[in-house]
């Protein structure tokens, strides 16, 4: 950022005649442009959540008291703190969990379950899918979906979608099958609903 003033406005015409007062008028000029520009540093440190440092985007969450995971990337951080006032009018919508969702796993679905399988009215689902699963996750996600929810929605279950895939080698042919895999601790059961 470069601040534009011209300096000639300030200091008297008969001091910038004289070569020394036109070199100390010209180093004032340039020391104002230095204050300016680490004062301008300073508020997109505070204002700006495209600048902001990491440490910054934590405490922004806090001010804010927005739906926020600390573990999560940069970039997600980024996009909560900027779009937050514009995330809370999502609230009570099924975009709203999964915009949440996303930030922390690789996709996220919800499924109202009267829609799809005959299910009670206000019943729904989530099913996310990614790389990172351990409890503190998901209870986040559990946090989410209960705080940005529809206040009369009733969550049934929370589905980890996850799969690998093995190569195996024949020779010159290559292909891939995939192969799903969870932690046992996080088996939801046979069918949607049933409990193991």
């Amino acid at each position: 950022m470069n601040i534009e003033f011209q300096i000639e406005k300030l200091v008297p015409r008969f001091l910038l005649n004289e070569p020394t007062g036109y070199a100390l008028a010209k180093a004032i000029e340039k020391c104002f442009q230095i204050v300016a520009r680490k004062a301008q540093d300073g508020l997109d440190i505070i204002q700006d959540p495209a600048k902001m440092p990491e440490w910054r985007l934590d405490e922004m969450a806090r001010e804010y008291g927005c739906l926020y995971d600390f573990g999560a990337s940069i970039e997600q951080k980024r996009y909560w703190i900027s779009n937050a006032i514009r995330l809370y009018t999502l609230y009570g919508t099924p975009k709203a969990i999964i915009t949440f969702l996303e930030g922390a796993f690789s996709s996220a679905e919800v499924e109202e379950n009267w829609l799809y399988s005959g299910g009670e009215p206000f019943h729904f689902r989530v099913i996310v899918s990614g790389d990172r699963y351990d409890a503190e996750r998901i209870a986040w996600a559990q946090k989410v979906v209960a705080q940005v929810k529809n206040v009369r929605s009733i969550l049934d279950s929370i589905t980890i979608d996850s799969s690998a895939e093995i190569v195996v080698s024949g020779g010159a042919d290559h292909f891939a099958v995939p192969y799903l895999r969870t932690a046992e601790e996080l088996l939801c059961g046979d069918e949607y609903g049933q409990e193991l």
